[in-house]
């Protein structure tokens, strides 16, 4: 019996499976797994337009680069406050020097100032640029990244630095210093990765596809993370990609001999706005706007891989997980924070706001709209939502179970919906109350085409809950079969089976010589039916399917044109024709009518399809044959037949080859044709044969003698 119409279960079991949903206080783990994850709580007190950055200092205060109000915010414990505000409108960078002293960077105007534990600043450097993306300390020294032009900066004291490198793009974006002590270099307008050496050697690493290179991270265990991206959004001035530069839509094409002096402020600008960032479409549109991106691992030796990509999400922070070989990405515009590793990634939660743009340790910051999250540990609770799943027509819902650890202390419930459009809407069912589910509950949703689960866990501190699997089951609605044709053959025409032994039919294939293992091969597939001749037979023939694959059965009926009673051919059938004698029928045309049924598969809700065939001619009369004249060397004769068109004449003297004859009008195409045949007249009182088929392929014959 075919299982296509039987239940079916949707399972989620995987870090792909799960990381399609939504996660907040969540967390989906790379081997697949949801885990209640930390709080996340929102903090109060941030009213800045946007986040640009953050960094934190030894006594673990946070400091954030805020804008359009040029501030510098002071985060300690769940407190938040103004720390200095500085001339310009936007902080774009900020650092934390040995002495513990915070750097800040401005735009537009390209200005770094020094500010004092007590929130005292001075200007500290003035780069000949626009913008400054990126402070880091590189063996003592604070590194500056500009924009317009793209340009390193080095200071060794208030007042005095040197540009150490020029690139042959407009921007810098960021800045990264890894386990061996070497400057990793990020660029914005044809996405280059740079590498400084200790010695100051520069080295080109990777040039991207991407426009920018959003974000760099060294890890601990030597391995550095470097994101790309780019935007194609259609706005006027085409605004940035990341907050808050942007990137001209198409890579720019780069002259081989770079100018890496003042020449290369001749360069065409890469237009920046210091605003807050834009939020791309929620789905790319293709040449209408989208962002893209991806994340690659560079390892010692080995040449840069891509780990992450996404056609519909930008990546804008990155930040390594601890002694973990993973790190965090922080995109927009879906609001997600992923955990990726080398091999694997997962969704590890996600936010209310568009774009999560800053990650520090347990803070994460967010634009459109600005705010900042802490990450807390204690009793909390955490809600994951699933994808939508499609089951391919209205379906019923049956029990669900789910598979993890639900500890003392701890609590999992499931929670389900479902509708009949695509997107959750107004016409879904409310969402049913919560159920555990662990030992197969019934899920409550009414029929539909679509189903969404959600599970709130929650923890009282001690252990948190974890979810492996869940489990759905349903039963689509049983479809009605289809039958495509449904047709007459010709008179005559039948079809033979060669034997054989059926098609889906495995065998077992022995080993070879090395192996021990046998394996399950499918046996050839069934020949085709011959297409045969046999007098007085019709054949009926018709191509039926059944959109859930269900095994179907034919009931065979016809009728007499002029009649509304029908009568049983055969009932039962398997085959998609069936082949009849005609000769018990009288002469005429009749219909047939067939029955498609599901009902093998489907016994309690089977579903049935009827289609009626064109009028066929149903004619075992052969014409008859009638002699009008003869002479010498001729014999005129007519063949006529009550029911069919003459199709075919031929004649044989004495018993010999047969001669085709053509009618007088020269097209046998009526009932009535007439015929002439001329011989040589010295064949007087030849034995003369006469054979005529009408289209139905009866046979008349009348034999002569040739007078």
């Amino acid at each position: 019996m075919a299982a296509a119409a039987g239940t079916k279960i949707w399972v989620c079991d995987s870090a792909s499976d799960f990381s399609a949903g939504e996660a907040r206080g969540v967390a989906v783990t790379m081997e697949g797994s949801l885990l209640l994850s930390r709080e996340s709580r929102r903090l109060t007190g941030i009213a800045e337009a946007a986040l640009y950055g953050g960094v934190r200092a030894k006594d673990g205060a946070l400091y954030l680069a805020t804008g359009e109000a040029g501030r510098v915010l002071r985060v300690s414990g769940s407190q938040v406050e103004p720390f200095a505000t500085l001339p310009e409108k936007e902080v774009t960078a900020l650092a934390v020097g040995p002495d513990g002293a915070v750097y800040a960077g401005t735009s537009p105007g390209a200005r770094v100032y020094r500010i004092e534990p007590t929130g005292k600043f001075s200007l500290y450097y003035q780069p000949k640029a626009q913008y400054v993306w990126a402070l880091v300390f590189w063996n003592g020294n604070l590194c500056i990244g500009t924009g317009l032009p793209g340009e390193i900066h080095r200071v060794t004291a208030t007042g005095h630095g040197e540009k150490i490198h020029a690139t042959p793009d407009a921007h810098v974006r960021t800045l990264s210093i890894d386990r061996d002590g070497r400057l990793w270099v990020g660029t914005s307008g044809s996405g280059l990765v740079l590498r400084i050496e200790k010695s100051g050697a520069v080295r080109t690493l990777y040039d991207s596809s991407k426009t920018e290179v959003t974000a760099i991270t060294a890890a601990r265990d030597g391995r550095v993370w470097v994101a790309a991206g780019s935007a194609d959004i259609a706005s006027p001035g085409n605004e940035p990609i990341s907050a808050p530069p942007t990137a001209p839509a198409t890579k720019p094409q780069r002259s081989s001999n770079t100018r890496e002096d003042d020449d290369a402020r001749d360069k065409p600008e890469v237009t920046v706005s210091v605003s807050a960032p834009r939020v791309a479409p929620s789905k790319p549109g293709g040449k209408q706007g989208g962002y893209s991106s991806e994340v690659l691992l560079f390892e010692e030796g080995e040449p840069p891989r891509s780990v992450w990509t996404s056609s519909e999400e930008l990546v804008f922070a990155l930040e390594a997980d601890g002694d973990k070989s993973s790190v965090f990405a922080a995109t927009g515009p879906n609001g997600k924070l992923y955990r990726l590793g080398a091999n694997r990634w997962s969704l590890d939660r996600t936010f209310d706001e568009k774009q999560v743009t800053m990650l520090a340790g347990d803070a994460i910051g967010t634009n459109s709209a600005a705010a900042l999250y802490r990450l807390n540990d204690g009793p909390r609770d955490g809600e994951y939502v699933s994808a939508v799943k499609d089951t391919g027509r209205t379906s019923r819902f049956g029990a669900f179970r789910w598979e993890g650890e639900a500890p003392a202390g701890t609590r999992v419930a499931f929670s389900f919906r479902s509708g009949e459009s695509g997107t959750p809407d107004t016409t879904w069912s409310a969402w049913s109350a919560y159920a555990s589910g662990k030992s197969g509950a019934s899920l409550e949703a009414p029929p539909g085409r679509y189903v969404q689960w959600k599970v709130k866990m929650s923890s009282d501190g001690a252990t948190a809950p974890v979810v492996r699997r869940v489990e759905v089951a349903y039963r689509n609605r049983n479809a009605i079969p289809v039958i495509d044709t449904l047709m007459a053959l010709g008179p005559s025409e039948v079809f033979a089976r060669a034997a054989s032994g059926g098609s889906n039919v495995f065998e077992t294939s022995a080993p070879d010589d090395k192996g021990i293992f046998t394996s399950l091969e499918e046996s050839k597939a069934e020949a085709p039916p011959r297409r045969l001749l046999r007098k007085g037979y019709r054949t009926v023939t018709w191509k039926a399917s059944d959109p859930d694959g269900d095994t179907l059965t034919y009931d065979l009926e016809f009728r007499a044109v002029g009649s509304d009673r029908w009568l049983l051919l055969r009932k039962g059938l398997k085959e998609n024709f069936y082949s009849f004698d005609t000769t018990a029928l009288p002469d005429g045309d009749y219909v047939f009518r067939l029955t498609a049924s599901d009902a093998e598969s489907n016994p309690e809700e089977p579903r049935t399809a009827q289609r009626e065939s064109s009028p066929a001619r149903i004619d075992n009369t052969p014409p008859v044959i009638r002699k009008i004249s003869s002479g010498a060397g001729v014999f005129e004769f007519e063949a006529v037949d009550a029911s069919s068109p003459i199709q075919e004449a031929e004649y044989s003297i004495d018993a010999k080859e047969w001669v085709r004859v053509e009618p007088k009008g020269g097209l046998s195409d009526s009932p009535k044709e007439s015929y002439v045949i001329r011989f040589d007249p010295k064949l007087s009182g030849a034995f003369l044969l006469i054979r005529v088929t009408d289209a139905a392929r009866n046979v008349a014959s009348a034999s002569f003698t040739i007078p």
